[in-house]
Formats: structure tokens, sequence, C-alpha cells
């Protein structure tokens, strides 16, 4: 992991990793107590996406980081009063 809670005026983001092939990997988790009135993957919005990018590439630029790989990934945590917990992992959630 680089860093978390990367933040600044342009948004934040919850995780900043790189895989194992050297992809940065810019991370929103989203934890729900349940899902009974929508799925925990929807609200990350086209806004949140939007700020998500503004939000990476200035992470990008303030640390020179030029001519690399990188996503989007949604974690889902779902608590879940009446059944276990899910953890649900969106590799490539959205593109730039």
């Amino acid at each position: 992991m680089l860093t978390r809670n990367f933040s600044c005026k342009t948004g934040e983001i919850d995780l900043i990793m790189i895989d194992s092939d050297g992809t940065l990997v810019f991370v929103e988790v989203k934890t729900r107590a349940s899902e009974d009135f929508s799925p925990s993957e929807s609200v990350v919005t086209k806004t949140k996406q939007t700020r998500m990018l503004r939000t990476a590439r200035y992470f990008l630029a303030t640390n020179n980081i030029e001519n690399r790989p990188f996503r989007f990934d949604v974690v889902t945590i779902v608590l879940g009063e009446k059944a276990p917990e899910q953890i649900r992992h969106y590799e490539n959630a959205f593109l730039p």
C-alpha cells in the first residue's frame, strides 16, 4: 500500500496501492449495514468517479508519476444484520 485516505482539494481516495504488475490502483471502499435499498456499489456514481479521476491525476502529478498504468477498483463491505458480512472486490470498476 502506498497510502490511505489521500485527500486534496479535488477529492479523496481511500487507498492507493500497487498491483503485482506495477499498476497503480486507486481504491474506493464502501461499507454499508445492508443492501436493503440499493447495492453498495451503486453509491460510486458518475460524479464520484469524476472526483476520483481528478484526485488520481493530482496524485500522479504531485508525485511525478508519468506513463504508468493505473486503474480504479471498488471494494464493498456489507455488514449484514441477518447474514454473514460480504466483501466484494470490483477490479477495473470504471474506466477513466
